[in-house]
């Protein structure tokens, strides 16, 4: 035996000493039984004894060895000490480690150690408090393996023991931190809820007193001010919507809003929208969707029309001469899902490679001077990003400084059948005439809302009464029949959820059915959902927009006529009596509330017979020539013009004849060429009346 090796010999433990002298007393009897037993294999024993021992004093666990059949117990002189005793401080039984442990643990470790022990389950390994001298509590996890007979009976169990205080300790300053962020998370939703009640209440006032103004005599100078005006306000309801969106991303509680819609409408309603920025920038503005697109798709299209409008108003935005085209094509699919692929083309200023990365990030611009020269608030690409991976895809860029940018983003949806998209004309929403008049009932404690609700109702041609609480509402509705209520959410005694339940309440005596509708200027996300849950029909936010307000209101206009068809026959006999008049050209109010600039109409207004002589000609040439595809890239820009300009008859025979050309059809698209010619012809006319200064 080495130097070494004597020295650790010396310094064993009384407990090596003992397993020596039962080592001994085995080796006898071995040789009781094999008496020419080979001294080289007992030294080998003698060996691996006394190298158990140095690994058990060199180990930071704790080893112990029971005895099941005597309940003796060896503890190794570390797993004392990771308690605070010393090797002779502490007597080797298995009371000892029964009165060391907590007292909420002792039922739980005996139970699974019995569960072991009784083979009801595979293994033995659990955490608990063990007490320490200083009368401290270290956690402990104990692993165990037992040795059995030939039935099974366990006679002798030996592991180890492992202090894991530190990494509980972790653990709960872990969960502290996690409860700590999730508190801090509930505080800042609650405070983004709050804040955007009281950011959106006075921006009511101000939005929807500039569009009041707007449509009352004033002069250049004032009108100019005013549209300032709005746009300021429009622009921080924007900023609002942004930041409300990257929280709700943020804090993990944005999802999709899952149902049946047409996406050819979505991208045309979005190419329409967006028309207006683009022509105001003289540049062109193109969409087309593959033929095996599938016409009707299940998916959340309100979020899709936000990365649309946001990925073409930045194209519109950094492109000064060129267009913007938008193309959708069908990726992949399967017989339930298909994968769509979204392209933004424009020829504007590019995008620095370094920065086709992290322009996806959140409060990133493609350069340091973009904030002051072009506006944003950096966050537009960043939710866009986190939309289409909701939608389970991806978003990149390609982009050349100078020469323009494409954003790809592919979605997936789900299908409702396998038909291919044929272009149809935009749907158009019935404008309300005098017999489909409504009596609107507006409950509303704030003095500007109610002003601004009722003046939009009233221009419109509804008839309104005011309610300044919810108990005031419910006595009204007592009296009176209203074809709608427009109900805000948060007012002081009886808020809007209280009074709607009670409205329901008194309707199962009547059998009456009136549509609540919720106005709140909260719009965080569920917000739409409690207003359902409580009772009422739909849900508008503030600050209200009279084109929303009109279609939220009017859908239960539309169904009263449906749920009526007395009073609807009685109203259509009487309205066939009287002549009817031809529909204009153009809808003056709609061209108006779109633009919702006096100075752009009448630069609109302007260019109008230049640009579409330009289309017309173009297509006429093509046609001349038999080129059907030029010919539809004429009629589809002519289309996307007319939609700026509110001319519905127009931009029927502009969408009839963009398909006459896409099925290449020459004949049919001459004769609705004719016809579109001559309907330009006379918009021109009426634009050109509309705004004669003489006038």
């Amino acid at each position: 035996m080495s130097e070494t090796q004597e020295h650790a010999a010396k310094d064993s433990v009384p407990e090596l000493k003992q397993r020596i002298r039962e080592l001994e007393t085995m080796l006898h009897a071995c040789r009781l039984r094999l008496p020419n037993a080979p001294a080289e294999a007992v030294r080998e024993l003698a060996e691996s004894e006394e190298r158990f021992a140095l690994a058990v004093r060199g180990t930071s666990d704790g080893i112990w060895d029971w005895d099941i059949r005597t309940n003796k117990v060896f503890f190794s002189p570390p797993w004392k000490s990771m308690i605070g005793y010393a090797d002779d401080e502490i007597a080797n039984d298995f009371s000892t480690f029964e009165n060391l442990l907590h007292p909420e643990d002792h039922d739980r470790v005996m139970a699974t150690l019995n569960d072991y022990l009784e083979s009801r389950i595979p293994r033995y390994a659990v955490e608990f408090r063990f007490r320490h001298k200083d009368g401290s509590w270290r956690w402990i996890l104990a692993r165990g393996r037992a040795l059995r007979d030939e039935h099974g009976k366990p006679y002798r169990m030996a592991g180890s023991h492992t202090d894991v205080t530190e990494r509980k300790r972790d653990e709960e300053e872990l969960r502290k931190a996690r409860h700590d962020a999730e508190s801090a998370n509930h505080a800042k939703s609650a405070f983004l809820a709050n804040m955007s009640h009281e950011i959106r209440t006075p921006m009511n006032g101000v939005i929807g007193m500039s569009e009041l103004l707007l449509e009352t005599s004033l002069n250049e100078t004032q009108r100019e001010y005013l549209e300032m005006l709005k746009h300021s306000a429009d622009s921080l309801l924007e900023l609002l919507n942004d930041i409300l969106d990257f929280s709700k991303i943020e804090a993990g509680r944005m999802e999709l809003d899952s149902h049946e819609f047409d996406l050819n409408e979505i991208v045309t309603e979005v190419a329409q929208a967006m028309g207006v920025r683009a022509f105001q920038k003289r540049l062109v503005l193109l969409h087309h969707l593959s033929p095996e697109v599938p016409a009707r798709l299940i998916g959340d299209d309100g979020r899709l029309r936000q990365i649309l409008i946001n990925l073409i108003g930045n194209a519109i935005k950094f492109t000064h001469k060129g267009g913007v085209t938008i193309e959708v094509s069908v990726e992949s699919e399967t017989a339930d899902l298909v994968t769509l692929h979204f392209k933004i083309n424009d020829t504007g200023i590019g995008i620095a490679n370094e920065m086709q990365e992290s322009i996806f990030e959140a409060f990133t611009q493609a350069e340091t001077s973009t904030s002051r020269r072009y506006g944003g608030t950096g966050l537009g690409l960043a939710i866009c990003r986190d939309l289409v991976a909701l939608m389970q895809g991806r978003i990149w860029v390609e982009s050349q400084p100078g020469t323009g940018s494409t954003f790809h983003f592919n979605a997936v949806f789900g299908r409702t059948s396998g038909i291919s998209i044929k272009p149809k004309s935009p749907r158009i929403e019935p404008v309300v005439t005098a017999h489909s008049s409504m009596k609107v009932l507006i409950v509303e404690d704030g003095h500007i809302n109610q002003l601004v609700g009722a003046r939009m109702l009233e221009k419109r041609g509804h008839t309104v009464t005011l309610a300044s609480t919810g108990r005031e509402s419910i006595e009204l509705l007592k009296k009176e029949p209203f074809d709608a209520v427009l109900m805000d959410v948060h007012m002081p005694g009886i808020n809007g959820y209280e009074a709607t339940a009670k409205i329901r309440q008194g309707e199962k005596d009547t059998g009456r059915h009136v549509p609540i509708i919720a106005m709140t200027a909260n719009a965080m996300k569920g917000d739409r959902e409690l207003c359902l849950a409580a009772g009422m029909d739909d849900y508008i936010s503030k600050p209200l927009r009279s084109a929303e307000l009109f279609q939220v209101v009017e859908q239960f206009s539309r169904r009263k006529t449906e749920e009526e068809p007395g009073h609807a026959a009685a109203d259509s006999a009487s309205a066939a009596d009287r002549p009817q008049p031809e529909d204009p050209p153009f809808d003056l109010a709609e061209f108006r509330e779109s633009t919702g600039d006096e100075k752009l109409m009448r630069k609109l207004v302007a260019i109008f017979s230049e640009d579409s002589q330009k289309y017309l000609r173009k297509a006429e040439k093509a046609l001349a020539s038999g080129k059907a595809k030029p010919a539809y890239e004429a009629a589809h820009s002519l289309k996307g013009m007319l939609g700026v300009y509110a001319a519905n008859k127009a931009l029927k025979l502009a969408n009839e004849l963009c398909e006459y050309t896409h099925a290449e059809d020459l004949k049919g698209a001459r004769m609705m060429y004719d016809q579109l010619k001559k309907e330009c012809a006379l918009l021109g006319d009426a634009l050109t009346a509309s705004f004669d200064p003489g006038i």
